[in-house]
């Protein structure tokens, strides 16, 4: 396994906590679902000017894939409102971590079945300890909040 994946992949995830972060403290100024619009009004543009300079700019090949395949789009909606509007009340690190413990539950059974055409990698002992070892942090992580804040960011 490459060094540098393994670099990158901790990187994104220090980059999503971070966002997370911020997206919770731009909610508070701006509101939940308009800070998670800028951040896509702005990801858009910053990835528009990405493809242009480095992408293969074929729009055909997107209008090609399976309608399937389009609903990650949603998911990545999904995960930036949910998190601008858990971080607020739970902190960083709790939604962090259940953030983690919901990719890894649900990567196990994608990787076990081979959904989406991913490969296949079944489920054993050592992952089932892995879902378990997260459980436990998750608990410990939870059980050291202080109490939820009340403040609503919506």
């Amino acid at each position: 396994m490459s060094i540098l994946i393994i670099i990158l992949t901790l990187i994104s995830g220090a980059v999503l906590a971070t966002q997370s972060s911020i997206n919770s403290a731009f909610a508070e100024k701006a509101g939940s679902f308009e800070s998670a619009m800028i951040n896509y009004l702005f990801g858009t543009v910053l990835m528009g000017i990405i493809v242009v300079l480095f992408g293969k700019v074929d729009m055909i090949a997107i209008s090609e894939a399976p309608t399937w395949q389009l609903l990650c789009t949603f998911f990545g909606v999904g995960y930036v409102l949910l998190t601008i509007i858990a971080v607020p009340k739970i902190g960083v690190s709790a939604a962090v971590i259940l953030v983690i413990v919901g990719q890894l539950t649900t990567g196990m059974v994608i990787d076990n079945f081979g959904w989406f055409e991913n490969e296949i990698i079944h489920f054993d002992l050592k992952r089932f300890a892995g879902v378990i070892l997260m459980f436990v942090a998750l608990y410990f992580i939870l059980k050291t909040n202080p109490k939820p804040n009340v403040k609503s960011s919506c």
